[in-house]
């Protein structure tokens, strides 16, 4: 994968968002998530598929979140939020956004 670059997209008093991108991909990171009930669940959502459509306007084919092998907690999250499995690399389960 060609280098690449991250900033905060998101951050709030319930979780912050970042993305990572370069000229292939664009890959959403969820570092922090400090309160977890179904208003800040239906804000994730939101946000999510205001990246994604932030993603397609760019040009990437698809938006993909990465999560560290073995976290259950993070990858269950992922399927919630419209991610699913894709491959694992480097250390991580990648998931690929379908939406909810």
């Amino acid at each position: 994968m060609a280098a690449s670059k991250s900033f905060t997209m998101y951050e709030c008093e319930d979780y912050e968002c970042r993305l990572e991108y370069n000229r292939d991909v664009l890959i959403v990171h969820l570092p922090a998530v400090y309160k977890f009930n179904r208003s800040v669940l239906i804000s994730m959502q939101i946000k999510l598929e205001d990246i994604y459509d932030f993603s397609v306007g760019l040009g990437y084919p698809s938006l993909h979140c990465a999560v560290p092998i073995g976290n259950t907690k993070v990858a269950r999250l992922a399927e919630i939020c419209g991610f699913v499995f894709f491959a694992n690399h480097d250390g991580f389960s990648v998931y690929k956004y379908k939406g909810i």
